[in-house]
């Protein structure tokens, strides 16, 4: 098949989280089993600072009389070409979405829909018209609106979060030269906005989400944010895949990034990586202790709040922290105020490293994801990838990558948001860490669970061909 991603961000060239991972990984893996895969998305400032681009030229949009700019590169190893779209106006500015995390650009309605129009235009003049246009949250949900007529292609919709909407005021929907006549209840109309993310659940041939429970959660009030009841009206085209990493990138085995390699077959290595953390992050060297790493978005989605009202009895039990992240500004401060506080004992960094992630996930014994909800989750994957036992609430893609040692499992689950239901895992877990040979064995299994987009491509070939027979029998 030839299959087009359409993206606001992908890794390495434009990154917040998990989008990009999923849209710079993904491509690869479907290039890796016979298709012919190409990804366009903007050309951002930070882009142009790599230089290692090909200058394509000028584009007409098919209709509102306006042009685009458009440069080629490919996804690193690999023969994914990589279209950028070129519109100063709206892409040569610091950021993705805002100037930073904390704050979000006036005008992303109209740099969006831009976006959306151009990508129309740009597959619309191909030599050869993609089977499937795959298209990625909010910042491309008007796509499948701009094409809704066309014979070809079929669209498949990927909801990463449920949050983030995209839902502006109706006085901001002439940007998007749309027909009044989709701002309805069955279009794009929502609770007196138009919305992105309606636009793609809604015109789409088949839409998916990031993991099983999360297609399930999404269709039910708690988890829905609003739209379950539009979920629950598709959900005969509505299918869950869990996201994958790509295993030659997180090897443990080849990993420059960290102190030694190792792998499931030969784990002595990684006390070299976890000594090596300690002496980094100027942790308290005690061999009984257990070392829990924390590598995340600081935002109240990620549940880290739980951890404060338990934190001092967690030192006490002989517990030291590493935490990497940044995000919300209050969270910020907790960790900042929580690390001067316990010298020694909690290590908090506020930015994001991906080689300082590496090392975490490396060094430490357990790995804490306590989401209040987690569409997928990637951070646990790559933690268990690198030996680091997962402790997670049971929610989204958490539920579907992480079972609990009680159930002849490999990792650590609780079921609610709450900070004494958190205490006491974490205490199971540090009991038994004190038991070496049964840590050692959920390590090994940690590691050899698949995780691989090689296991998950398969499942979209499958919806992109439920897409293409959707859209022939309109």
């Amino acid at each position: 098949m030839k299959i087009l991603f359409v993206t606001a961000e992908a890794y390495p060239f434009a990154s917040t989280g998990g989008l990009a991972g999923v849209t710079g990984s993904l491509p690869v893996a479907l290039e890796r089993i016979g298709h012919t895969v190409s990804l366009i998305m903007p050309f951002y400032r930070d882009i142009k600072n790599l230089d290692n681009y090909d200058w394509i030229g000028d584009q007409f949009l098919t209709s509102a009389g306006e042009k685009f700019g458009l440069a080629q590169t490919v996804l690193p190893g690999s023969n994914v070409s990589v279209y950028l779209i070129s519109k100063d106006e709206y892409f040569d500015r610091p950021g993705i979405y805002g100037p930073d995390d904390a704050s979000a650009y006036q005008d992303n309605a109209g740099r969006f829909s831009f976006f959306s129009r151009a990508i129309a235009s740009f597959q619309e003049n191909l030599k050869e018209t993609p089977d499937i246009l795959h298209c990625h949250d909010w910042q491309t949900g008007l796509v499948p609106a701009y094409i809704r007529s066309f014979r070809k292609p079929a669209v498949v919709f990927t909801v990463h979060n449920m949050r983030y909407q995209g839902n502006y005021p109706p006085e901001e929907f002439s940007f998007t030269f749309l027909p009044w006549s989709l701002f309805t209840i069955d279009g794009l109309e929502y609770f007196g906005t138009f919305s992105f993310l309606k636009s793609g659940i809604v015109f789409s041939d088949q839409i998916t989400t990031v993991s099983t429970s999360y297609a399930k959660e999404i269709q039910t009030p708690a988890f829905g944010e609003s739209m379950d009841g539009i979920f629950r009206k598709r959900s005969g085209s509505l299918t869950g895949i869990l996201n994958g990493i790509d295993y030659e990138i997180w090897n443990p085995s080849t990993d420059p990034a960290i102190e030694a390699s190792y792998s499931a077959n030969a784990i002595g290595p990684r006390k070299i990586c976890r000594n090596e953390l300690i002496r980094q992050h100027n942790l308290e060297r005690n061999p009984d202790g257990m070392i829990v790493g924390i590598v995340s978005r600081l935002t109240e989605q990620k549940g880290l709040d739980l951890l404060f009202p338990i934190v001092g009895k967690l030192i006490q039990e002989g517990l030291n922290f590493v935490i990497l992240g940044t995000g919300e500004k209050r969270y910020m401060e907790k960790f900042k105020e929580l690390s001067k506080k316990n010298p020694g004992r909690i290590s908090v960094t506020l930015d994001y490293d991906e080689e300082m992630a590496r090392s975490i996930f490396a060094g430490c014994d357990l790995f804490i994801m306590p989401s209040r909800f987690e569409p997928c989750g990637l951070a646990q994957m790559m933690a268990m990838r690198y030996g680091a036992v997962p402790l997670v609430r049971k929610t989204g893609g958490l539920a579907d990558t992480v079972i609990d040692e009680r159930d002849n499992g490999f990792g650590f689950v609780f079921d609610n948001a709450d900070p004494d239901e958190l205490l006491r895992t974490v205490l199971r877990a540090r009991g038994l860490f004190g038991n070496r040979r049964k840590w050692t064995w959920l390590v090994k299994r940690c590691m050899k669970q698949d995780n691989s987009w090689s296991s998950r491509a398969e499942q979209y070939v499958k919806v992109y061909r439920k897409a293409v027979e959707t859209r022939r029998r309109r």
